[in-house]
């Protein structure tokens, strides 16, 4: 197992920043796209130390990292930037992977410090499972904590109006609030998950709504729901007649609880923007008729 892993990372080394290839384990459809490291050969590279070193004499060691594949990460700085493609990338041709799709690196280090500089050795949609360093399992990290925040299925925000149907008159109050849909995790409700076997627990949380009303004005941000008439404080009164669609967007925060632990807050955000509600804004005239 040793020696194919050893092989498999120097073969790794030498392809200039391609995927590395394994038989018919990177064949999507046969399509011939580059999957990476599969789910068994990232476990394994704990297994993997320098020459003249083991678990038993751990003289130097392999340190590992695993950076999210959009621009600008690095070592360094290994998931700073999050890019839609690299998420839909694991989702859609390895859907039983952590991902997001990630580049591995690794150096050689000892008790003195890293020797090497950080070398990329390959790729792998088990992001989550790249071990810490030699002879250690992965570590759960905040950062794998927040990739699994920003691929919660957060709900949308969908908005009541009053006057009802869909319709309302010019220079007359249209009252808004803010409804949540059963689809999704709304605030306060708690999506569960595993990560590298640990339970992790996300509690969305408001930060602020916005309202749009659909001819350029806006209301917000604010924590504020709106509300029906005649209480709501979310209104808008329209000058003109016309078809409109105003929505509302929305930034979630999150709290985190991992293997039933204290609640800590996760440090990002989402943004999430509703669908669209069609409002026709009509007019009104007054008759008088004489019998």
């Amino acid at each position: 197992m040793i020696g194919t892993l050893a092989a498999i990372l120097v073969i790794a080394a030498q392809a200039g920043g391609d995927p590395p290839c394994y038989g018919m384990e990177c064949e999507i459809g046969g399509g011939g796209a580059a999957v990476g490291y599969s789910a068994e050969q990232v476990a394994g590279l704990k297994d993997i130390w320098p020459e003249g070193s083991d678990e038993a004499n751990p003289i130097t060691w392999y340190e590992y990292v695993g950076v999210i594949d959009c621009p600008g990460n690095s070592p360094a700085d290994p998931d700073g930037r999050h890019c839609s493609w690299a998420t839909d990338f694991c989702d859609e041709n390895v859907p039983d992977s952590s991902g997001p799709y990630s580049r591995i690196f690794r150096r050689e280090s000892s008790a003195a410090g890293p020797s090497t500089p950080w070398l990329h050795i390959g790729f792998t949609c088990y992001t989550d499972m790249v071990p810490a360093r030699s002879g250690e399992e992965a570590e759960l990290t905040m950062a794998m904590i927040l990739e699994q925040f920003h691929r919660t299925e957060f709900a949308r925000p969908t908005m009541d109006l009053q006057p009802p149907d869909g319709r309302a008159l010019v220079n007359k109050p249209v009252y808004f609030e803010l409804v949540w849909p059963d689809e999704g995790f709304e605030p306060t409700e708690i999506d569960t998950t595993t990560i590298i076997g640990h339970e992790v627990r996300i509690r969305p949380t408001l930060q602020e709504a916005k309202y749009h009303f659909g001819d350029g004005t806006s209301y917000g941000p604010t924590t504020s729901l709106g509300g029906p008439h005649p209480d709501g404080d979310v209104t808008r009164e329209y000058e003109s007649t016309g078809s409109l669609e105003p929505y509302i967007t929305v930034v979630y925060g999150g709290e985190v609880s991992v293997d039933g632990g204290a609640w800590t807050t996760i440090p990002g955000t989402v943004t999430i923007e509703g669908p669209a509600t069609p409002l026709e804004v009509l007019s009104s005239r007054n008759r008088l008729y004489n019998d």
